[in-house]
Order: C-alpha cells, then sequence, then structure tokens
C-alpha cells in the first residue's frame, strides 16, 4: 500500500503577485511564487544602464585589480554582474563584504569569496556595522572600494567616512525606465493584482512613478524598513514589510499576511455586522 503523503503547504494559493523588475533577481522571485501557489507576473519597470561616468567606473576596477584597495563593498545582485562585465577580479590581498544573502550569492557565483556579510539586518546600516566590526584596527584607515547604483544613498560611505576609512565611491550602474508592459495599467486599476513586491528604493520610485494611484485591493510588501522608507518618501505605505530583508523574507511576510487575512475573514463571515473582508490585513489608509 502506498502511504498518502500530504501535499506541501501552499500559503500564497491564487495570490496574484506583480514583481516589478526582470533578470535572475525577477526569475528567481516567479519561482518562489509559483512554489508557494502564488500567480506571479513578472513585469519589469526598471533597466540597468551604464553609469553617467562609464570612464571612472573602469579606473576603479583597474585599480581595484591592481590591489589598490582593501575592501570592496557591494550592496546589491546588480553590482556583481556588472563588475562581472567590467573584468574585476578576485584579489589575493583584499576582501569583501556583501549587504546580505543574494548579493553573496551573485557575488561568489563570479568567483568573489565573502569575507563579511551581516546576520540579520540585510541593509545598508547593517552592512556597516558588521564591516566596521571586521575591519581591523591599526594605524591607517582602511581603504575601501565602493561600487553602487548612481542611485544609492550616501548613509553606509558617510558611516565608514565617519569610522575614519578611505571610501572611494563609485558609480557602477544606472537605472532607467523599462519599456511599457501593455496592459499592466489597466490590470491594476481593475483589481487584477493583489500584491506588489518591492525590493529596492529605486523599485519603490518606480512603482510611484509608473503604476500609481494603486486600488485599495492591492497591497504593497517592501523586502525591509529602507524600502518601506522609499515607498514612503513617495507617499505610498508598505502594507507589509518583511523583518528579513531577503527575497524568501519577503515572501513569508506577505505569506503570514495573507493567512492572517483569510483567518479574520473566516471570523467575519461568522458576524453579520462585520462586511466585506479585505483578503489581506485592512485597508490602505
Amino acid at each position: 500500500m502506498i502511504p498518502f503523503l500530504p501535499s506541501p503547504p501552499l500559503p500564497l494559493r491564487g495570490l496574484r503577485i506583480l514583481i516589478p523588475r526582470g533578470g535572475d533577481l525577477g526569475e528567481a522571485l516567479r519561482e518562489k511564487v509559483a512554489e508557494r501557489g502564488g500567480i506571479a507576473t513578472v513585469a519589469p519597470l526598471l533597466e540597468t544602464v551604464a553609469p553617467s561616468d562609464a570612464v571612472a567606473f573602469d579606473a576603479a576596477v583597474a585599480r581595484w585589480n591592481a590591489g589598490a584597495y582593501d575592501w570592496m563593498v557591494v550592496t546589491s545582485a546588480t553590482t556583481a554582474s556588472v563588475l562581472q562585465r567590467a573584468g574585476a577580479r578576485a584579489q589575493p590581498g583584499a576582501k569583501t563584504a556583501v549587504v546580505g544573502p543574494v548579493t553573496a550569492a551573485a557575488m561568489q557565483l563570479v568567483g568573489f569569496r565573502i569575507h563579511v556579510i551581516p546576520g540579520r539586518d540585510f541593509s545598508g546600516d547593517g552592512l556597516a556595522v558588521s564591516l566596521l566590526a571586521a575591519i581591523p584596527s591599526g594605524d591607517r584607515p582602511a581603504r575601501i572600494l565602493l561600487p553602487v547604483s548612481e542611485l544609492a544613498d550616501t548613509r553606509l560611505e558617510r558611516a565608514l567616512r565617519a569610522a575614519g576609512h578611505e571610501v572611494d565611491r563609485v558609480g557602477a550602474y544606472s537605472t532607467a525606465q523599462a519599456p511599457e508592459v501593455p496592459g499592466l495599467r489597466e490590470r491594476i486599476a481593475g483589481g487584477g493584482i493583489d500584491v506588489v513586491l518591492v525590493t529596492s528604493g529605486s523599485a519603490a520610485r518606480a512603482v510611484s512613478a509608473r503604476l500609481t494611484p494603486l486600488p485599495s485591493t492591492t497591497r504593497l510588501a517592501a523586502i525591509g524598513r529602507p524600502t518601506a522608507a522609499a515607498l514612503l518618501a513617495e507617499g505610498l505605505r508598505a502594507d507589509v514589510v518583511a523583518e528579513l530583508s531577503t527575497t524568501d523574507g519577503l515572501l513569508d511576510a506577505v505569506s503570514s499576511e495573507f493567512l492572517a487575512g483569510h483567518e479574520a475573514a473566516a471570523s467575519h463571515a461568522e458576524d453579520p455586522a462585520i462586511l466585506d473582508p479585505s483578503p489581506l490585513s485592512g485597508e490602505s489608509s
């Protein structure tokens, strides 16, 4: 007799989720959403383009390859692929610090060993704390290469400089609007999307510029507090904020919110005084 094996739980079953970015991360998110039973739509709002000063970036990579730095600090998976195309190579006398697991995997894929990664706070602030704890005190400041998006904020750079280190911040790439996805605005306006996954500050700005106004039934899920703050700066509230700033953490947070909404809906259905429960946790303000 073949034993009965229960089906794996599908915490996102039927939830229509918009992934507003493409590339490897967009595809990885699509697969993760599908594994959890969700219905994913990948519709990139932004595309990666060369920085405004590509010569300066290439020069910084050449200095790195020549051994001019003690550390490289990387804050996005996109930077990893840009560094690879520019010919950056791991250096025996230098170390690499990354903001989180996704970036770590991307850097390892292009041949870099990871020396510092935050334990839980996968943000620029968390990276600054972890990196400063790892840099040995000595007679001279550490020489740090910080290749970033031209749109990245300066909090990490300022924290490292405030600790007395030499930081060479260089624009590795920029972003531009991706081509319009036919029918996307109409689908959102018609209530065809339940959740929009927002995975960066630049994505938050793109959502604001290209997808608003959003219907009250469409929720915004931010990958962490910095992204939620970026949404708020655009006048948008994150309905879901991941405690763990990874793609799995983001989907876990959406799952928890969705399940909580269904439990509330079930209890409301038994109370005739409560009508029209939302599929998530509450109406957007």
